[in-house]
Protein backbone atom coordinates (compact mmCIF):
# COMPACT_ATOMS: atom_id res chain seq x y z
CA UNK A 1 0.00 0.00 0.00
CA UNK A 2 1.35 3.78 -1.24
CA UNK A 3 1.03 6.76 -2.41
CA UNK A 4 3.19 8.31 -4.73
CA UNK A 5 3.79 12.34 -4.44
CA UNK A 6 5.25 14.79 -7.05
CA UNK A 7 8.50 15.01 -5.06
CA UNK A 8 10.43 13.20 -2.86
CA UNK A 9 9.38 13.59 0.45
CA UNK A 10 10.99 15.28 3.30
CA UNK A 11 9.57 14.96 6.50
CA UNK A 12 6.06 13.85 7.92
CA UNK A 13 4.29 14.87 10.87
CA UNK A 14 1.05 14.30 12.88
CA UNK A 15 -1.35 17.40 12.20
CA UNK A 16 -1.07 19.64 14.63
CA UNK A 17 -4.24 20.48 17.22
CA UNK A 18 -4.86 23.79 15.94
CA UNK A 19 -5.76 21.91 12.70
CA UNK A 20 -7.81 19.14 14.31
CA UNK A 21 -11.76 20.05 13.29
CA UNK A 22 -10.28 20.05 8.94
CA UNK A 23 -7.42 17.79 9.83
CA UNK A 24 -8.58 14.74 12.42
CA UNK A 25 -6.61 11.27 11.57
CA UNK A 26 -4.09 13.49 9.21
CA UNK A 27 -0.17 13.45 8.24
CA UNK A 28 1.00 16.58 7.21
CA UNK A 29 3.90 15.46 4.11
CA UNK A 30 6.25 18.08 3.31
CA UNK A 31 8.59 17.82 0.37
CA UNK A 32 10.21 21.16 -1.01
CA UNK A 33 7.50 22.51 -2.72
CA UNK A 34 4.29 21.26 -1.30
CA UNK A 35 2.80 20.44 1.77
CA UNK A 36 0.10 17.22 1.27
CA UNK A 37 -2.61 16.54 3.69
CA UNK A 38 -2.94 12.54 3.50
CA UNK A 39 -5.79 11.32 5.95
CA UNK A 40 -6.06 8.27 7.49
CA UNK A 41 -10.06 7.13 6.46
CA UNK A 42 -11.03 3.53 6.41
CA UNK A 43 -8.07 0.62 6.10
CA UNK A 44 -4.62 0.87 4.55
CA UNK A 45 -5.58 -1.18 1.80
CA UNK A 46 -8.43 1.40 0.57
CA UNK A 47 -5.94 4.61 1.43
CA UNK A 48 -3.70 3.36 -1.89
CA UNK A 49 -6.85 2.81 -3.81
CA UNK A 50 -8.23 6.36 -2.68
CA UNK A 51 -7.70 9.71 -4.88
CA UNK A 52 -9.15 11.63 -1.88
CA UNK A 53 -6.81 10.60 1.02
CA UNK A 54 -4.06 12.59 -0.20
CA UNK A 55 -4.15 16.42 -0.73
CA UNK A 56 -2.24 18.83 -2.32
CA UNK A 57 -2.68 21.86 0.89
CA UNK A 58 0.20 24.13 -0.41
CA UNK A 59 2.55 25.57 -2.93
CA UNK A 60 5.83 27.52 -2.94
CA UNK A 61 6.13 27.03 1.13
CA UNK A 62 7.18 23.30 1.46
CA UNK A 63 10.32 22.47 3.20
CA UNK A 64 13.60 23.68 1.93
CA UNK A 65 15.89 22.60 4.92
CA UNK A 66 14.65 19.02 6.29
CA UNK A 67 16.09 20.11 10.16
CA UNK A 68 14.47 23.21 10.65
CA UNK A 69 10.60 21.73 10.85
CA UNK A 70 9.78 21.87 14.73
CA UNK A 71 6.40 21.80 16.29
CA UNK A 72 6.15 24.48 18.94
CA UNK A 73 3.21 24.97 21.54
CA UNK A 74 0.50 25.32 18.84
CA UNK A 75 2.49 26.48 16.10
CA UNK A 76 4.56 24.72 13.42
CA UNK A 77 8.10 26.52 11.88
CA UNK A 78 9.80 25.79 9.07
CA UNK A 79 12.78 27.22 6.37
CA UNK A 80 11.00 27.45 2.55
CA UNK A 81 12.75 28.85 -0.41
CA UNK A 82 10.74 32.11 0.12
CA UNK A 83 11.65 31.77 4.40
CA UNK A 84 10.35 31.16 7.37
CA UNK A 85 6.89 29.87 7.47
CA UNK A 86 4.75 29.79 10.80
CA UNK A 87 1.36 27.68 10.78
CA UNK A 88 -0.74 28.49 13.30
CA UNK A 89 -4.76 28.82 14.24
CA UNK A 90 -4.43 32.22 12.25
CA UNK A 91 -3.16 30.59 9.09
CA UNK A 92 0.19 30.48 7.21
CA UNK A 93 2.63 33.44 7.71
CA UNK A 94 6.05 34.03 5.97
CA UNK A 95 7.37 35.67 9.24
CA UNK A 96 10.92 36.32 8.12
CA UNK A 97 9.80 38.99 4.98
CA UNK A 98 10.91 42.46 4.73
CA UNK A 99 11.68 41.65 9.01
CA UNK A 100 15.04 39.64 8.35
CA UNK A 101 17.02 38.73 5.71
CA UNK A 102 18.02 34.65 6.28
CA UNK A 103 20.33 33.15 4.04
CA UNK A 104 18.18 29.86 2.08
CA UNK A 105 20.32 27.17 2.82
CA UNK A 106 19.08 23.50 2.78
CA UNK A 107 21.63 22.93 6.04
CA UNK A 108 20.16 24.92 8.33
CA UNK A 109 18.73 23.41 11.36
CA UNK A 110 16.04 24.66 14.35
CA UNK A 111 15.75 24.52 17.78
CA UNK A 112 13.93 25.40 20.61
CA UNK A 113 14.85 27.73 23.71
CA UNK A 114 12.03 26.96 26.18
CA UNK A 115 13.41 29.40 28.77
CA UNK A 116 12.82 32.09 26.77
CA UNK A 117 10.11 30.28 24.30
CA UNK A 118 12.44 31.33 20.77
CA UNK A 119 12.41 29.12 17.35
CA UNK A 120 16.19 29.44 16.38
CA UNK A 121 17.91 28.92 13.20
CA UNK A 122 21.45 28.24 12.82
CA UNK A 123 23.01 28.09 9.83
CA UNK A 124 26.27 26.53 9.96
CA UNK A 125 27.76 28.27 7.29
CA UNK A 126 28.13 31.40 7.93
CA UNK A 127 27.67 30.29 12.03
CA UNK A 128 24.79 33.06 12.31
CA UNK A 129 21.30 32.16 14.19
CA UNK A 130 18.49 34.09 13.89
CA UNK A 131 15.85 34.05 16.64
CA UNK A 132 11.95 34.39 16.69
CA UNK A 133 10.82 35.74 19.51
CA UNK A 134 7.34 33.26 19.94
CA UNK A 135 5.98 35.70 22.22
CA UNK A 136 7.28 39.05 21.38
CA UNK A 137 6.88 38.83 17.07
CA UNK A 138 9.96 39.68 16.78
CA UNK A 139 13.62 38.91 15.65
CA UNK A 140 17.24 38.86 16.42
CA UNK A 141 20.04 38.00 15.44
CA UNK A 142 23.06 36.06 16.88
CA UNK A 143 27.03 35.54 15.35
CA UNK A 144 29.71 33.42 16.47
CA UNK A 145 27.60 30.71 18.02
CA UNK A 146 29.46 27.65 17.05
CA UNK A 147 26.71 24.78 16.76
CA UNK A 148 26.88 21.33 15.08
CA UNK A 149 23.69 20.22 17.15
CA UNK A 150 21.36 20.76 19.91
CA UNK A 151 18.75 18.74 22.86
CA UNK A 152 16.33 19.86 25.68
CA UNK A 153 17.59 18.86 28.51
CA UNK A 154 14.43 18.37 30.64
CA UNK A 155 13.86 17.38 33.97
CA UNK A 156 16.09 16.75 37.29
CA UNK A 157 16.59 19.54 39.97
CA UNK A 158 16.19 22.67 37.41
CA UNK A 159 13.20 24.12 36.93
CA UNK A 160 13.97 25.26 33.41
CA UNK A 161 14.88 23.09 30.47
CA UNK A 162 18.20 23.44 29.47
CA UNK A 163 19.57 23.61 25.42
CA UNK A 164 22.73 21.21 25.56
CA UNK A 165 24.48 22.21 22.35
CA UNK A 166 27.78 20.36 20.72
CA UNK A 167 30.15 22.52 19.24
CA UNK A 168 32.94 21.74 16.68
CA UNK A 169 35.12 20.85 19.25
CA UNK A 170 32.80 17.83 20.72
CA UNK A 171 32.49 19.78 23.55
CA UNK A 172 28.95 20.37 25.12
CA UNK A 173 27.72 23.68 26.08
CA UNK A 174 24.33 24.98 28.32
CA UNK A 175 22.86 27.54 25.88
CA UNK A 176 22.19 30.22 27.10
CA UNK A 177 24.94 30.24 28.90
CA UNK A 178 25.43 32.08 32.63
CA UNK A 179 28.45 34.20 31.76
CA UNK A 180 28.03 37.78 29.87
CA UNK A 181 30.37 38.20 26.42
CA UNK A 182 32.54 41.18 26.23
CA UNK A 183 32.08 41.57 22.57
CA UNK A 184 30.45 45.07 21.61
CA UNK A 185 26.86 44.78 20.35
CA UNK A 186 24.86 45.99 17.27
CA UNK A 187 21.22 46.48 17.49
CA UNK A 188 19.20 48.07 14.11
CA UNK A 189 15.63 48.61 14.95
CA UNK A 190 14.49 49.13 11.29
CA UNK A 191 15.66 49.64 7.60
CA UNK A 192 13.72 52.14 5.44
CA UNK A 193 13.97 51.49 1.41
CA UNK A 194 13.62 54.40 -0.47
Amino acid sequence: NYKILKEPVKRIIAAPSFLQYQYQNTFLIFTRNTINRFILEGSASGWAANAGSLIEEKKQYGLLADKSLMRIGDAVFWLSEVGIVKWDSQGLNLISKNVVNIAIEEDSFAFYNSINNQYMLHQPSDGNTYVYHIDRNMWTKYTGLNIISTGILTGGSEFDNINLVLNEDNKIDKFPSEEYTDEESIIKTKDLFF
